[in-house]
């Protein structure tokens, strides 16, 4: 009888030992996958809202201005559209990251062999009647730059086309940036800035991919003169003041 208690005891003690372990496991199962860290959480969303909030350029269409151009741009044979990732020639697509096959298929043959940089890092193309020059990254033949020139060296005026559109605005070759501007609803205060030789936009939209594209609006600031002759240094930016586009640069910021 003894014997039997003892057995009977023993085996309470180890259903006992079994249920703990079996609640501990479920409780561990329970809880062992890691939560994902609030920190990389945080950062997630406020990715996700900087991208919502991001600045992107609105066309004033109800200025006349802007139908007036806007319909000699459709008339136009040579049609140029620089927008936020994509751009276009004549309806077709093309973006920075393209390969050099897809850019020939649309402009066609280059006016000369490309010619490639001293550090053989990089080369580019061009074609002189579209006033365009392409930068590539040779490694995976990919554009890299896009340069869309409003003149050339000649600083003689481009005949090909008279107006092209920048963040679907119309731009005409001899408008200055401040009547530019006019037709969309960039600003010199809080979405247009500048360095000491060109403009660019503030904090504009990422490209849906997250690639890092640079923008650079080649037309001078100009500035307050301080002191004269060589003494002479440049004050506050004038914003009232502005010149004409020369060029718009679009660069992608991963070279290798």
């Amino acid at each position: 009888m003894k014997n039997s208690l003892v057995i009977q005891t023993l085996k309470r003690i180890s259903l006992s030992f079994l249920a703990l372990s079996l609640t501990a496991c479920n409780f561990l199962g329970d809880h062992s996958k890691a939560p994902e860290p609030k920190e990389e959480t945080s950062k997630a969303q406020a990715t996700q809202k900087e991208d919502a909030e991001a600045y992107v350029v609105q066309p004033n269409y109800d200025h006349p201005k802007f139908k007036e151009l806007d319909a000699a741009f459709k008339k136009q044979k040579h049609r140029f559209e620089i927008d936020r990732c994509e751009f276009k020639y004549n309806d077709q697509s093309f973006f920075i990251g393209d390969s050099y096959d897809k850019i020939i298929e649309i402009f066609g043959k280059p006016d000369k062999e490309p010619v490639f940089t001293s550090d053989n890092k990089s080369y580019s193309i061009s074609y002189k009647k579209f006033n365009l020059s392409l930068g590539f990254l040779p490694k995976k033949n990919e554009l890299k730059v896009l340069l869309v020139k409003m003149n050339d060296y000649e600083n003689n005026r481009l005949l090909i086309y008279d107006i092209l559109k920048f963040r679907k605005t119309p731009y005409h070759l001899d408008m200055t940036l401040n009547e530019f501007i006019r037709l969309c609803d960039l600003n010199h205060e809080k979405t247009l800035g500048h360095t000491s030789t060109s403009f660019f936009i503030i904090d504009e939209k990422k490209c849906d991919n997250k690639k890092k594209i640079k923008l650079r609006i080649d037309s001078t600031p100009r500035f307050k003169n301080i002191g004269g002759g060589h003494m002479s240094i440049s004050g506050d930016f004038i914003a009232e003041n502005s010149s004409v586009i020369r060029s718009f640069v679009i660069s992608s910021e991963e070279n290798k």
